[in-house]
């Protein structure tokens, strides 16, 4: 498998890691823009040599891959990966739970698990409520949020927060 689709394949599970975003997955790993894989994805195989579909060609509606795609989307919380982009490597995670405290510079998330952190938001931070581009002014605390982010050191900066799609 080439570099460029592993990346993209755990790119799918991690936002398959029940953030639910659905900004474009496929061929985004590779910039510095990356959605966040899960550990899971990341560790597992992502095809078998046999199942795999060949270049340029998208896997049937009921493919288990996909299958197991959507199953990670829903149930997911949260999870770390690093993945190689044509910069070098990034840290990227994700995290599905509730709004505890926003602000126009940050947001802190409790997924159901008890797993808490707190993310920075700047000026390229997208929103999007009810699958449409929105403001950070649209969630507010209590919102069911999922979350794309980078990570450097110990600061985790926001991508994308969007409501999660069921």
């Amino acid at each position: 498998m080439s570099t460029r689709r592993g990346v993209a394949v755990a790119s799918v599970g991690m936002l398959g890691l029940g953030l639910g975003v659905g900004l474009g997955l496929t061929g985004t790993a590779a910039s510095a823009d990356t959605p966040a894989p899960t550990p899971a994805a990341a560790s597992a195989p992502a095809t078998a040599p046999d199942t795999e579909a060949p270049a340029g060609r998208r896997l049937g509606r009921d493919h288990p891959q996909l299958a197991e795609a959507r199953q990670l989307r829903q149930n997911a919380l949260h999870g770390e990966a690093t993945v190689r982009t044509d910069k070098g490597y990034q840290v990227v995670n994700g995290q599905r739970g509730k709004v505890t405290a926003i602000s126009p510079t940050s947001l802190s998330v409790t997924s159901e698990d008890g797993y808490a952190a707190t993310y920075v938001l700047t000026g390229d931070t997208k929103y999007r409520v009810d699958q449409k581009a929105a403001k950070v002014t649209d969630i507010h605390s209590g919102d069911t949020v999922a979350v794309r982010a980078r990570t450097t050191g110990e600061t985790h900066t926001a991508v994308v927060v969007a409501e999660p799609r069921d």
